[in-house]
């Protein structure tokens, strides 16, 4: 069973969950107590700001065999507009308006089917065990080596 994130610490699911595998982010997300957007908007830099890590999940159009991967983010500038940003963008928004970013991690997941819908694709759900494992270091370890 997977725990709920400690409250200084923050799951974010990124996807729209009736567009196939891009809903992986709100489904893992949800399952631990974290939150799920369709995009990741800069009203969100503030809440980050209060965080000691973050850790943002993803659908990844990823090739046939392609496992789960998590990778260490830093801020970084561009990656989206004033509407919707990559996750290296939000943390430095959070890092110039509110003079710190928490330790961030994305887990990408690798997803094969974007069609409307609320169903996985078998390739993603035969993914989703890794996932799992993936996300449940992060929420006992805080951050996992890489």
């Amino acid at each position: 069973m997977l725990r709920r994130p400690h409250t200084n610490r923050l799951v974010i699911g990124i996807g729209n969950p009736l567009r196939g595998d891009d809903g992986v982010g709100a489904l893992l997300a949800e399952q631990v107590g974290g939150r799920s957007v369709q995009q990741l908007t800069p009203e969100l830099a503030e809440e980050l700001s209060q965080l000691e890590a973050v850790l943002f999940i993803d659908a990844w159009p990823a090739p046939a065999g392609a496992l789960p991967q998590l990778q260490r983010l830093s801020p970084a500038g561009g990656g989206g507009d004033s509407h919707h940003l990559e996750p290296a963008a939000l943390l430095a928004v959070s890092q110039v308006l509110y003079g710190r970013a928490p330790a961030a991690q994305l887990l990408l997941v690798p997803a094969h089917a974007f069609e409307h819908g609320m169903e996985l694709s078998a390739p993603l759900r035969a993914s989703l065990p890794a996932a799992r494992t993936l996300l449940r270091q992060w929420l006992e370890a805080g951050a996992p080596a890489t």
